[in-house]
């Protein structure tokens, strides 16, 4: 029985000490898997050089659940890319690319955001493709560099089976998950048929009414769709000889400078004109201040075309030297493309909710979910200021912005600013 007795001690001894080494391990795992958390949920957006921006989508977010995935991210986690295609149009760098950050963390706190912006070129996108790719991305939103000659970065993404959503002026000729885009259709019949009016009213004098037409980067999806739908209206009157088009041409990359450049060519050769018709806030800008050197302005040349809102554009409208702005809420079209993207992370189709089209992109058949634009333009009595209360409205810029320079002294700034 001594014997018996003292071997029941010593398996309550054993006992005790495993009961012991089990708390200890499990403290251990608590303090490691808090230091991991801890970590992953940092934001990186100061690491890295040149246009590389990134944002964590983890920061304030909750604890990771049962402490098993070492980096902090529950299976809907990861890293996802929004590529940027230049510095211009703005808007991708300053309004769309935080939107989608916001929202993405919104959706899923434990997906990374990283952003990137290319030179304009093809080449430089896919090279920032690759880096991501082997950088673990889990999906990219793409918002094309140049898209006819997108096809390679479409085809290298899908090699290694990473789902490339298309944002705004989206990739051609290659395999997309979905795609989001504001009808670029819908934007140039908006601005052309405006045109049509006045110039039928007479607003911008007897017919022939001379004018120059700038379009955006050829091939460009854009660019092809909103001529489409300002021809729409166009060809009628200078089939009429209602509009003498006395110079026209395509902006390389959107570029307000490139637009700048073509206008004076234009002027160069015929300076006797009274209307312009563009496709965007930016290319307007560049024209006007074409017109300036040749002692022109926006109130005798009138000037159409504005979209995108920009800065420039905003302070146009408020001095009358813009007619019109297409709308674009911005953190609508952000907040689709991260959902688009989440479900692409998950493997998941695109949510059926937000597919209302399916668009031919040269290889195939995209769901795209496809956002109505709203227009705006100058009204005879009505102040500008109403213009531009809208895009402060919709979360794109604050007045306080908008009044610096010769706007400040303008009457709506004066009451808002």
């Amino acid at each position: 029985m001594g014997k018996s007795l003292a071997t029941r001690r010593l398996g309550a001894r054993l006992l005790f000490v495993a009961v012991l080494l089990a708390a200890l391990c499990v403290f251990v795992a608590a303090c490691g898997g808090s230091s991991s958390s801890s970590s992953s949920e940092s934001t990186s957006a100061s690491e890295g050089s040149g246009s590389s921006e990134s944002a964590a989508a983890t920061e304030g977010g909750g604890e990771e659940e049962g402490g098993e995935e070492e980096s902090g991210s529950s299976e809907e986690g990861g890293l996802v890319y929004f590529m940027a295609p230049n510095t211009q149009p703005e808007r991708y760098i300053h309004q769309d690319g935080p939107d989608f950050v916001k929202a993405m963390k919104e959706l899923d706190p434990n997906i990374e955001v990283k952003q990137e912006v290319a030179d304009g070129t093809s080449a430089t996108q896919q090279s920032q493709i690759e880096t991501a790719i082997a950088n673990g991305a889990k999906a990219l939103v793409v918002v094309a560099a140049d898209p006819p000659s997108s096809a390679g970065l479409l085809e290298f993404a899908a090699a290694d089976e990473v789902p490339v959503i298309g944002y705004e002026n989206v990739p051609l000729n290659g395999p997309l998950t979905s795609q989001v885009i504001f009808s670029p259709l819908s934007a140039g019949e908006q601005q052309a048929k405006y045109f049509s009016e006045q110039v039928k009213e007479g607003k911008l004098g007897p017919t022939p009414v001379p004018i120059v037409r700038l379009y955006g980067n050829k091939g460009d999806v854009y660019e092809v769709q909103m001529k489409k739908g300002q021809d729409k209206y166009m060809n009628p009157l200078i089939k009429e000889g209602a509009v003498e088009v006395t110079c026209e041409n395509y902006v390389k990359e959107w570029a307000p400078e490139n637009a700048q450049t073509d206008m004076e060519s234009c002027l160069s050769k015929n300076a006797d004109i009274r209307g312009y018709l563009g496709m965007y806030d930016g290319d307007v800008a560049g024209a006007l201040a074409a017109l300036k050197q040749h002692g022109l302005d926006g109130q005798k040349v009138k000037m159409f075309g504005g979209q995108n809102p920009e800065l420039s554009g905003l302070q146009n409208l408020l001095l009358e030297e813009q007619q019109d702005e297409v709308y674009k809420p911005y953190p609508v079209e952000a907040k689709a493309a991260a959902e688009l993207a989440l479900a692409a992370v998950k493997g998941e189709e695109p949510p059926a909710s937000l597919i209302n089209a399916q668009v031919n992109n040269g290889a195939d058949t995209i769901p795209t979910y496809e956002i109505p634009t709203i227009y705006g333009h100058l009204e005879e009595g009505v102040d500008p200021a109403a213009l531009v209360q809208k895009a402060v409205d919709y979360g794109m810029f604050t007045w306080e912005e908008v009044c610096t320079g010769e706007a400040a002294q303008t009457k709506g700034c004066k009451e808002n600013g």
